[in-house]
């Protein structure tokens, strides 16, 4: 049986639009298995990160603790407990049925060669044992060991969050496609669910950060007030209270950093630009150089923007302690978009450091990627890059080794 031509033209949109539909339908089912694959992702990196950097902080403070009780002979009643920590979070990680997927074998054999290490030189110390020497003589053996451990968990976690974006940005695109093909009210409906997987994600960064910030703030209170009672004539090594008071203090501002990224949307307070400056200046002994035009300095910004560029000069700080003219520049402009008829505020903070890698910059925003060793968590520059994108900017870092390091903002006004 033959279709004429003319009901064929006639039924030819009718067949587009079902064709269009049943993509739609598709990509739309295909969509939400890469959302729910790639939630399982984050919530399974995110167990695998805390676990490892669970361990880095017991192993530096086993470290301390041991230092300190071969030296007064006495071993501290934390030591024991800390010790007990570390084994159980060892055992958990090597549990965990996800593991494989984002350590490979040798390091799965580093972990195994660390809980045997320990146990052999670290539990006889629990049960009465006072060879403290020969425990300090592995540490930095099983500290090396996590390094590299913690290391390859956030490159591993990095590709298959990456592999999943990919994956649900490609079906994403399928989904535009079939959509244009039908009417107005199916673009809509693609619209929305793109903003809606969005603030789902936005929602699960927020969740995580306020339960990080609410799991750690009782503690680093109760640590603060003890060392706030503390003096120089109290404690056995004076040297090591004001490192120590330091690190606290550091830990309260993370704190708050994280409480700030899980509110930051809701926050109407604003500042002018030039407030804001001024005060990091007034902060900072160290030589800044301003360069701030009148329109941008009287920009008023969300207070939480100093956060952000507070964190950013403490970094450019730190990359310039070793060199004897280290400078930190400051400058702002603002941008004016002729189609769009949008201004952007544009903050760019740059130092004349040593610069970073290629590599080490294309990590340099992801969650507990860091190049210090010890137990910094690498949450700084992560907190601030979300900060950001909560004000629905943007945050660029450009560097090159031996050519200093540059940190954009870009805020819309």
């Amino acid at each position: 049986m033959r279709i004429s031509a003319p009901r064929l033209k006639a039924a030819l949109p009718y067949l587009s639009l079902a064709v269009a539909l049943v993509l739609c339908g598709a990509a739309f089912f295909r969509s939400e298995q890469y959302r729910a694959e790639s939630d399982l992702n984050y919530s399974q990196t995110y167990e695998v990160q805390w676990r490892t950097t669970q361990i880095r902080e017991h192993l530096a403070r086993i470290h301390g603790q041991l230092r300190l009780a071969a030296a007064i002979g006495q071993m501290d009643a934390d030591l024991g407990r800390q010790i007990f920590l570390l084994n159980a979070n060892v055992d958990q990680l090597l549990k965990l049925e996800y593991t494989p997927k984002f350590l490979d074998e040798r390091d799965v054999e580093l972990l195994r060669g660390l809980q045997s290490r320990a146990g052999a030189h670290l539990d006889p110390i629990v049960q009465g044992g006072t060879n403290f020497a020969r425990a300090l003589q592995i540490m930095p053996d099983l500290e090396q060991r996590m390094f590299e451990v913690s290391g390859t968990a956030v490159a591993h976690a990095e590709t298959l969050n990456t592999a999943g974006r990919i994956a649900e940005a490609a079906s994403r695109n399928r989904f535009l496609f079939a959509a244009a093909l039908a009417i107005a009210a199916i673009g809509y409906t693609i619209i929305h669910l793109r903003n809606a997987l969005a603030r789902r994600q936005e929602q699960h960064l927020r969740s995580f950060s306020s339960l990080y910030a609410h799991m750690t703030r009782s503690r680093v209170t109760a640590l603060k007030l003890f060392l706030n009672h503390q003096d120089e004539n109290s404690v056995s090594h004076p040297e090591m209270l004001l490192p120590a008071v330091e690190a606290v203090e550091q830990l309260d501002a993370i704190t708050n950093g994280l409480s700030t990224i899980a509110y930051v949307a809701k926050d109407s307070r604003r500042k002018p630009l030039a407030t804001i400056l001024h005060q990091l200046e007034a902060s900072y002994p160290c030589e800044f150089r301003m360069r701030i035009p009148a329109p941008a300095a009287k920009v008023l910004v969300p207070a939480t923007v100093s956060l952000v560029l507070d964190e950013l000069v403490q970094n450019a700080l730190a990359a310039l302690e070793d060199l004897p003219k280290g400078t930190v520049t400051i400058t702002a402009k603002i941008q004016h978009r002729r189609f769009s008829n949008r201004r952007d505020l544009i903050v760019d903070v740059r130092d004349n450091g040593p610069g970073m890698p290629v590599d080490v910059v294309a990590k340099a925003k992801t969650p507990f990627f860091s190049t210090r060793g010890g137990s910094h968590t690498g949450l700084g520059l992560t907190g601030c890059a979300q900060m950001v994108a909560a004000l629905r900017g943007k945050f660029t870092i450009t560097s090159r080794p031996g050519s200093g390091t540059s940190v954009e903002i870009l805020l819309p006004i």
